[in-house]
């Protein structure tokens, strides 16, 4: 047993464990995206830099309920932030999602009917 766990094996074990479930997950939304696409309207709350990538955090409704996602940026626009965008989720796993930062919604009634209160001007 002591000879096992002292060889490479474990190494190489628990490297394909890793490829095997990020490779799961990747090919999750995939098929999620390409059989079970919905659209909806959500905010980007914030663009956070973790190690040497950077995401846009937002938030969107489905049914009701307030649903997280964080997308992957390849580049980065200030002017995002506080703004409204289509978000792309699966109807089967709202939790599989992606904001599109290219489709900016800025119809107020829109946005309102997918789940947003906006403040009136006089407030």
């Amino acid at each position: 047993m002591m000879d096992w766990l002292n060889s490479k094996k474990p190494v190489k074990l628990m490297l394909v464990l890793v490829i095997c479930f990020f490779s799961f997950k990747y090919f999750q939304s995939i098929y999620h995206f390409k059989f079970y696409s919905a659209y909806t309207i959500g905010k980007c709350t914030s663009i956070e830099h973790q190690n040497v990538s950077t995401y846009a955090d937002f938030i969107f409704f489905v049914e009701g309920r307030q649903y997280d996602g964080s997308t992957k940026l390849k580049e980065v626009n200030g002017i995002w932030v506080n703004r409204y965008f289509k978000v792309k989720f699966s109807s089967k796993n709202p939790e599989i999602n992606e904001i599109l930062l290219d489709e900016m919604i800025t119809d107020p009634k829109a946005v309102e009917a997918a789940g947003f209160k906006l403040k009136s001007k006089t407030e």
